[in-house]
């Protein structure tokens, strides 16, 4: 297996460093590391330059979005397998020997795995990290990702170059979202070949409020692009109660908590039973924030 590693790069010159680290430090060495810097307004070529030969660096002369970017680098990929990874996140040093000994052992094209969820503020050497709560099966299913996409595609995704290419990359079209949807072409395109490995292989700096505008937009090309199949798949409802859901979460961003409490009311209605978001999403979040109040037992 030939690993291209594709890094969209957007004004990420400060940060870009730990996460080509992360790639160097790998246990199974890649085939090669593709920058694209999407018409950054800093000096990303200069901070690269350390690297040499190591990177090939791609720039577009306008920022056209990171579906674009990542659609550049696939293009530009010479290797059998694409593994995608945001520039302002991190791989742990086992990540590529693991995934793609799952990948081979299962004879699958495409995976995602695990993470660890960081938090980065200036001055914090040692983020608080806790890992991702993800209770998915060995093989993801369209049923596991109507409910949207939870599993950090942006950095733990790995998948055959040419799978890639046929079904066209990311649409460009969508402002947000565009990984759930390609999450759910694929999955739906390849049956039983798409995996997920419970193991965390990454830490992933989330990056916060992406933008109502784009958020809303997004979710409802979603609806538009893939109501009709996922009806005709019986999952009608929940896929309008994953909009649902990704609508309140949006909204908890936007400290609109009155919309966000009714929409997620009208997501537990509308599937009352099997809630993937409610139960392993909003429920294990909720258990943690409770956590931090119970009193310590005594010595």
């Amino acid at each position: 297996m030939k690993i291209s590693v594709v890094i969209p790069a957007y004004n990420r010159a400060q940060s870009i460093c730990p996460a080509i680290n992360s790639i160097l430090d790998q246990s199974l060495k890649c085939h090669e590391i593709i920058i694209v810097d999407d018409g950054s307004q800093d000096d990303l070529a200069q901070v690269l330059k350390p690297y040499g030969n190591a990177i090939t660096l791609i720039r577009h002369k306008t920022n056209l979005g990171a579906s674009a970017a990542r659609n550049t680098g696939i293009k530009a990929a010479t290797g059998d397998t694409i593994a995608f990874l945001d520039s302002d996140d991190v791989w742990l040093p086992e990540k590529l020997k693991r995934q793609s000994e799952f990948m081979q052992n299962f004879n699958l094209l495409a995976s995602c795995t695990n993470f660890y969820v960081s938090s980065r503020s200036p001055g914090n050497v040692n983020p608080l990290t806790s890992i991702a709560h993800r209770p998915y099966g060995q093989l993801l299913t369209v049923e596991d990702c109507v409910w949207g996409c939870f599993i950090s595609p942006g950095s733990t995704f790995m998948c055959k170059t040419a799978l890639l290419k046929k079904v066209g990359g990311y649409d460009t079209k969508f402002p947000r979202y565009e990984d759930w949807d390609l999450l759910l072409k694929l999955i739906d395109r390849i049956p039983g070949k798409f995996g997920f490995l419970n193991d965390a292989t990454a830490k992933i700096f989330p990056s916060g409020n992406p933008g109502r505008t784009k958020a809303l937009a997004g979710l409802s090309r979603m609806q538009a692009q893939h109501m009709s199949r996922l009806t005709e798949l019986g999952l009608k409802n929940k896929f309008e109660a994953a909009i649902l859901f990704n609508q309140a979460s949006q909204n908890k961003l936007d400290r609109k908590y009155i919309a966000m409490f009714a929409q997620i009311i009208k997501c537990a209605f509308l599937v009352p039973k099997d809630n993937w978001p409610l139960k392993n999403i909003l429920a294990y979040r909720l258990k943690n924030f409770l956590s931090i109040f119970r009193t310590p037992p005594v010595q």
